[in-house]
């Protein structure tokens, strides 16, 4: 099995407000939110798929 290469990516103050406003949105009757890293996997993944789609 192979290595993945992960590398962190930055964001700016004003990306990382909108995801926690984003959080408190979705944030369940039992008061538990998803993480801000599983926000940002799932923008970026819509991203990717809206770029994979118009190529």
């Amino acid at each position: 099995m192979s290595k993945s290469h992960v590398k962190p990516v930055l964001l700016t103050n004003k990306q990382i407000e909108s995801i926690r406003q984003l959080q408190e949105r979705q944030r369940s009757a039992f008061g538990t939110a998803p993480t801000i890293h599983e926000i940002a996997r799932g923008l970026m993944d819509k991203a990717l798929q809206q770029i994979e789609g118009a190529m």
